[in-house]
């Protein structure tokens, strides 16, 4: 190994250290064995026992959401997959070593493996300085730690790691210098998107990150270079995500339109790619405008894009109220729009600084053209990180019209960019634009869900090393004429380099975000339900109810029933069917007789009924409940109990009733109504 070989491991190693340090703190304030910092992770938790004790998943799982139980052909389960087999690998070698233990630290160990990759990538394409750079800031912001600490056990940092791995192999494909190499890496990214496909509904977005790269492509060249890659590219993934899972073939909910934004777009660039080469191949007076024809392709395909969302409209609603607007959906904190104090103790400084880097970054690459881009890039960090005072300041419907047409602007404006660019072959052009498109896809579904942010960091994190890489340049630029020796020049950028870098980590003191890094590991995220009544209310039924106990309980208890208390549950916060929990609240909580309740609750199953924090007197049939409601959790005569448990001892005359499991999918209530 050379001596620039071993500095690079080195200092990668290092960051990865620091990474994984600052991460695994947050197990130490577990202090409640057996728990995680996050309700989903209690359901990968649950998939990952199933599969371990019985080596796959059940097509439904009846455990939850009962009478029908949770359709498992709906949700993309590759991350429970990789829980329980790691766990079997890891048996092989450590007998000691636990399924619980593997979740808990799993999201740590895929940040650091999405990391590496990332300053790996970086390196080779612009050196140790940039990639120490923007490898030590994605380390330690808070942003980027929250979702990937020890405890969290959610697939977020997976996921994260997936589209790391599935863009970047896809760059390298681009640069590769022979054939086979580029087979190999086209391959590498093909897999990843297959694996992130069978892992999140939301892969998509890093898959848009390489369709615009796709299109930059097509519109500043005049030939069809490797298209037969870009096929096999297609085919690892568009097929073997259709058969591999129903929620590409037929999905409702959630997954409705996941076929039409996964496997179309890559289809689409396909079919265009195809069509201009027939084209130019059999029609000789075209061959001379090949730009015109992809520019003329590429509008008709986003013209088509726009006619399915404007015809499916009305399924990305419900009626009038979108999805997110929902009330269930309303009442999740991580669905709600971050206020600007929100990104200051995240990012510190470097959501303005990384900002500004992508503002630059046209200039650096076409000097005056490049302003056509840089405006609408100004003006779309501005509607976002600065939403709150300037809403303030012109009104929220200001703002989002702001907001949507300046996107609008800049992919228009990128189109017809490349469209009069010749394809100069420089690679750091579809490196900063695939970076770029990053950071207007995250920091847009950030704006109004706080859930993504954690999504953003990479591109912070590239647009601050940008801006200080510019600074440390523009230093040497400027006493180069003084200094000649090449050594010295390169002593100074580096000095340059570490102090700018060392500025945006610790100042202002108290504000810069690594004051808050172990914060973030060990306090955003406390354990779940941790050490409250509802957890000794759960370690009650583990020891006093039977396994086969039906609980009707808030949807966010549902997985932690499931796990701790070992019961099974009518809904959960896998939000499968929002119908049902609306009328849960509509026929529980805000019953308007005891037959009403006892109506729904027989058609559900339900064996007993849990209330957290509602005092029944006032919450649930103003406490004037008969002997059908024995309550059996607490047994002492609590008046205000935080939790109360009753068993359900159905009248003679109650009776299922289909319209307390309506769903809001036709073909699921058809299925009910006949049965």
């Amino acid at each position: 190994m050379s001596k620039d070989s071993l500095i690079v491991w080195l200092l990668i190693s290092g960051i990865m250290i620091v990474a994984f340090g600052i991460r695994v703190q947050g197990a130490d304030h577990l202090l409640t064995p057996g728990q995680f910092t996050e309700t989903d992770a209690y359901f990968y938790y649950w998939q990952a026992n199933l599969i371990s004790e019985h080596g796959h998943l059940p097509p439904r799982d009846m455990h939850r959401w009962l009478p029908l139980g949770r359709d498992l052909g709906q949700t993309l389960n590759l991350y429970s997959y990789v829980l329980a087999y790691t766990h079997k690998a890891i048996l092989a070698v450590f007998p000691s070593v636990t399924l619980y233990q593997v979740c808990l630290y799993m999201p740590l160990f895929c940040f650091c493996i999405g990391l590496s990759a990332l300053c790996l990538f970086l390196y080779h394409s612009y050196g140790l300085l940039f990639s120490t750079t923007a490898g030590v800031i994605l380390a330690t912001l808070p942003g980027s730690i929250e979702r990937s600490a020890a405890g969290f056990a959610d697939r977020d940092a997976f996921c994260l790691m997936l589209g790391i791995l599935a863009i970047l192999t896809y760059l390298v494909s681009l640069q590769a210098e022979t054939p086979r190499k580029r087979r190999i890496w086209t391959f590498a990214s093909g897999l990843t998107v297959f694996l992130g496909g069978i892992s999140w509904e939301g892969f998509g977005v890093f898959l848009s990150v390489i369709i615009v790269v796709e299109v930059w492509r097509f519109l500043t060249t005049e030939t069809e270079e490797c298209l037969v890659l870009y096929l096999l590219w297609v085919c690892y993934f568009v097929p073997t995500l259709y058969i591999s899972s129903a929620a590409y073939r037929s999905g409702y909910g959630f997954a409705e339109h996941l076929a039409a934004f996964v496997l179309v777009p890559p289809v689409v660039i396909l079919a265009i790619r195809s069509i201009r080469s027939l084209l130019l191949r059999k029609v000789d007076v075209l061959r001379p405008h090949a730009r015109g024809v992809a520019l003329g392709l590429t509008l008709f395909s986003v013209t088509l894009v726009l006619g399915y969302v404007w015809v499916q409209h009305s399924t990305f609603a419900d009626t009038t109220v979108p999805l997110s607007q929902t009330p269930v959906m309303q009442t999740m904190t991580e669905l709600k729009a971050p206020h600007f104090r929100y990104w200051v103790a995240r990012y510190g400084s470097v959501f303005i600084l990384g900002s500004l880097g992508f503002v630059f970054m046209p200039f650096a690459l076409w000097k005056k053209q490049g302003t056509f881009l840089s405006i609408p890039i100004a003006v779309f960090t501005g509607a976002c990180f600065f939403r709150e005072p300037l809403d303030k300041l012109w009104g929220a419907p200001f703002g989002n019209a702001l907001f949507g047409g300046v996107i609008v602007a800049y992919f228009i404006t990128l189109i017809f960019f490349a469209w009069r660019r010749n394809n100069t072959g420089r690679t750091s052009e579809l490196i900063s634009i695939a970076f770029t498109v990053w950071f207007f896809l995250w920091v847009a579904l950030s704006r109004d869900a706080k859930r993504y942010d954690f999504f953003i960091g990479v591109a912070l994190a590239f647009g601050t090393a940008t801006i200080i890489q510019f600074l440390s340049n523009l230093v040497v630029k400027k006493i180069r004429a003084k200094i000649q020796t090449p050594h010295t020049l390169t002593l100074i950028k580096s000095g340059m380099t570490t102090l700018l870098l060392l500025f945006v980590l610790f100042y202002p003191p108290q504000v810069a975000h690594t004051y808050r890094s172990i914060y973030a590991a060990t306090q955003m995220r406390k354990a779940v339900p941790g050490r409250t009544p509802v957890a000794a209310t759960f370690r009650w039924m583990r020891s006093n109810l039977s396994r086969e106990a039906i609980i009707a309980a808030h949807w966010r208890y549902g997985s932690q029933l499931n796990v701790i208390a070992g019961v099974k549950t009518i809904t959960d916060q896998d939000t499968y069917l929002q119908q049902w929990i609306h009328l849960y609240y509509k026929h529980i909580i805000y019953a308007k007789t005891e037959r009403e309740a006892l109506e729904f609750l027989k058609t559900h199953g339900a064996t007993h009924l849990m209330l957290v924090g509602q005092s029944p007197a006032q919450h649930f049939l103003r406490g004037q409940m008969t002997d059908a409601f024995i309550r059996v959790y607490p047994r002492d005569n609590v008046v205000e109990a935080p939790v109360n448990v009753w068993e359900i001892h159905y009248l003679p005359d109650i009776h299922p009733d289909v319209k307390y499991l309506k769903t809001g999918f036709p073909e699921i209530d058809k299925d009910l109504q006949r049965q």
